[in-house]
């Protein structure tokens, strides 16, 4: 058994005074909050609980460059996405208690997607209605400004190995003073301000992006299964250390809050506040989270989903365009053919070589079991097609309104096997299909059955996460196709191979269509879109 859990010195080492990593500006999700000049902190309004969180608006006349950032990023979309709100829900109705936090089921995944919600005592307990329905204005901003610039540290006593890693093991106390990379006070700010290392280091990412769930892996012999291990990924490879190809330590904000992949990690933008005259440039960290979930509904609350333009910095202002800059920036591909075909030849080999030369984690990573990354690859001659895999076929869905095929492929489902999903429990039967040859980086969950074990859409079915097909940091995946020529020949032979990434697979969309229509439509299900990451060609003569 490989124990992957970090030794407690490490993971304090990164609060150290005289530490050595190169630590990024705070992994805030929104702003310095601007309470206002007086001494005590912004009423509640509509809050239903005591801890006071500010509207992230009210943020903006200080802080406009972030504010603009954080608009339709995944953390301001947290907690209205309707995908992410059925599923909640879904998993809610069919655990029978085993998803609860402080004894209760109702907060373990919304906890980390709306803190102010968890901790105003604003969610839905089992058998309630949708989270979001649940929140009041402050809580359905996500991820704000106010609750991560109020974090003290981490709660060792909240995560399961006592280390302040994972399900949202953070101490926060909301007062007029916000803690920040700086504390310094400028004329007329409207708060104080208090320097706090933890914010500037991966940890604090850590406190949410390990999810750990409350049922032992019967593979790893833990008492919890990683259902996402990004901070631990990153604690285990090169870019914890000065080992890569940087030479230095590189963060999670030095990936997601500078101006990767525009320039390489740890590179931001500086510019003052607005609120003073002459206030020197200072680091700002990117608050658009780049990263490579983007909202799938057209909401204008969620403003630039989409768009060409460049911010002044230079970069994309669009969180999709944001998003396919960091993908292809990921990995690499790279194809091997024979130099030339033999006369009578029945197979030719093709060699893949996949490598993740720019994640600082695993690719696909986060809630990796449901996001797809696999090979597409087509061998042509001067007839047509000889050989294909990973490809997709258009066809109907009329149980979600699509009566006739829509011409679109983001939301077909992958060929190497058909599943059937009940949406009344979410259990699947699987038979094989005619994609034999399919590869597929996409993790799974894995349920033990006789004879051994068989993977599961429904994580609470999962009595095992298996977290090998992902791409290993710089561990260069070398992947065999052995293509079958089944007739002549004629003219040489031309490979190409691309590199697909797809957030969720439709068949689980389409189960929770099932569930919540309400929620999750066809429309957010064509919304989907499917992400070339890398190509790579190579002809082979006659």
């Amino acid at each position: 058994m490989i124990d992957l859990r970090l030794p407690r010195p490490y993971c304090r080492a990164v609060k150290a005074v005289n530490h050595t990593f190169e630590v990024a500006f705070c992994l805030a999700v929104g702003l310095l909050a601007c309470d206002g000049p007086d001494d005590e902190p912004t009423p509640p309004g509509s809050m239903t609980g005591s801890l006071h969180f500010s509207d992230p608006m009210s943020c903006g006349g200080c802080h406009p460059d972030h504010l603009r950032e954080w608009r339709g990023s995944a953390m301001h979309y947290a907690a209205v996405s309707p995908v992410f709100n059925a599923f909640e829900l879904t998993i809610r109705e069919l655990s029978e208690g085993l998803v609860a936090s402080d004894g209760e089921q109702k907060n373990f995944c919304s906890k980390c997607h709306s803190p102010p919600a968890h901790l105003n005592d604003e969610l839905p307990p089992l058998g309630g209605p949708a989270a979001r329905d649940t929140m009041s204005p402050v809580s359905l901003e996500g991820l704000s400004c106010d609750f991560c610039h109020s974090v003290q540290g981490p709660d060792d006593e909240a995560s399961f190995t006592h280390d302040g890693i994972g399900n949202l093991a953070l101490s926060y106390s909301p007062a007029l003073t916000k803690r920040g990379p700086y504390d310094d006070v400028n004329p007329g700010q409207a708060h104080g301000a208090e320097g706090l290392a933890y914010l500037k280091s991966s940890e604090f990412c850590g406190a949410c992006h390990d999810v750990r769930f409350p049922k032992p892996d019967l593979v790893t012999g833990e008492p919890f299964q990683r259902v996402e291990n990004l901070f631990t990924e990153w604690a285990v490879s090169a870019y914890a250390f000065n080992v890569n190809r940087y030479g230095r330590p590189i963060s999670c904000q030095d990936c997601h809050m500078s101006l990767y992949p525009t320039t390489e990690p740890g590179v931001y933008p500086e510019t003052p506040i607005a609120l003073g005259d002459g206030l020197p440039a200072r680091r700002h960290a990117v608050h658009a989270f780049t990263a490579v979930s983007t909202p799938l509904i057209d909401d204008p609350r969620f403003p630039n989903v989409s768009s060409p333009e460049v911010d002044r910095f230079g970069f994309p202002v669009g969180q999709h365009e944001r998003r396919t800059a960091m993908l292809r920036a990921a990995c690499t591909l790279a194809l091997k053919v024979p130099e030339r075909l033999d006369a009578g030849a029945e197979v030719l080999p093709v060699d893949v070589t996949v490598t993740n030369v720019g994640a600082g984690h695993r690719v696909p990573a986060g809630f990796s079991q449901e996001r797809q990354v696999w090979l597409h690859i087509e061998v042509r001659d001067d007839a047509g097609l000889l050989y294909e895999s990973g490809y997709l076929r258009d066809e109907a869905h009329p149980e979600t309104g699509e009566l006739v095929p829509d011409g679109r492929l983001d939301d077909e489902d992958l060929e190497d096997v058909h599943r059937v999903v009940d949406p009344a429990t979410l259990a699947d039967e699987t038979t094989p299909g005619p994609d034999v040859d399919l590869v597929n980086f996409q993790n799974a969950f894995l349920q033990k059955v006789e004879g051994g074990w068989r993977p599961v859409i429904n994580p609470l079915a999962a009595d095992a996460i298996d977290h090998r097909p992902s791409l290993v940091p710089g561990v260069p995946r070398v992947v065999r196709y052995a293509v079958p020529l089944t007739r002549p020949v004629e003219g040489p032979v031309r490979a190409s191979v691309r590199l697909r990434y797809r957030a969720l697979p439709p068949e689980l969309l389409r189960a929770l269509a099932a569930r919540h229509p309400d929620l999750v439509t066809e429309a957010i299900i064509d919304n989907n879109r499917i992400v070339d990451m890398a190509e790579a060609e190579a002809v082979v003569p006659r």
